[in-house]
Formats: structure tokens, sequence, C-alpha cells
């Protein structure tokens, strides 16, 4: 065997280079969000390494701002904060209550 080859393949490997960049709504960065520009003119976001979603760039334009106060809504804050602004925290959670869907027959 060469100095080079291995007996067993490597468990480690190194990917890239990649390049991805941060994404920022009202001055601030998204977190656990970045994007890739694409070659059409939109974005392919990833979120939290995991999930992967491709938008035009008129999507992008309405669809991250949402995603991002959605994002901060989840963890417990009133709305992803502006360049200004601080995270304001949410007032306690109301109580979830089931709602009772009734089934029609007809």
């Amino acid at each position: 065997m060469e100095a080079h080859e291995m007996a067993h393949p490597a468990t480690v490997e190194y990917v890239g280079p990649l390049e991805h960049r941060f994404v920022v709504v009202r001055g601030r960065v998204v977190e656990y969000l970045s994007a890739i520009p694409l070659t059409t003119g939109g974005v392919s976001l990833t979120l939290d390494h995991r999930f992967r979603l491709d938008l035009s760039a008129d999507e992008a334009e309405r669809f991250i701002p949402f995603l991002a106060d959605c994002m901060a809504v989840a963890a417990g804050y009133a709305s992803h904060p502006g360049e200004e602004d601080e995270a304001l925290p949410l007032p306690r959670f109301r109580r979830l209550h089931r709602i009772e869907t009734a089934s029609y027959a007809g």
C-alpha cells in the first residue's frame, strides 16, 4: 500500500470551499439562517443547516422578513428587531386550547 492510500476510508471529510452569506433583516442577522445566491438571481436559504428552500429574488424579499418574525415569535419575542430596536419579549403566553371541529354528513 502506498503512503497516500489508507486501509480504511476516512471518517473525517473536508468539504469546500463553500460560500454562504448571513441573512440580515432590518439591520439584524436572522439567526440559524444562511443564504447562497443562485445564478438565476434567486437565493438558496438554509435553516439550521438542515432545511433548504430555493426562492426567486421577489419571493425572498417577501418571505424572509416573515420568516424572521416567525422565528423571533417562536423564541418568545414580539418580532424580529429593527436596527434601532431591541428584541422585546412577548407577554406571558396565553393558554393553548383545543378547537373542536364538527363532522358534517351531507
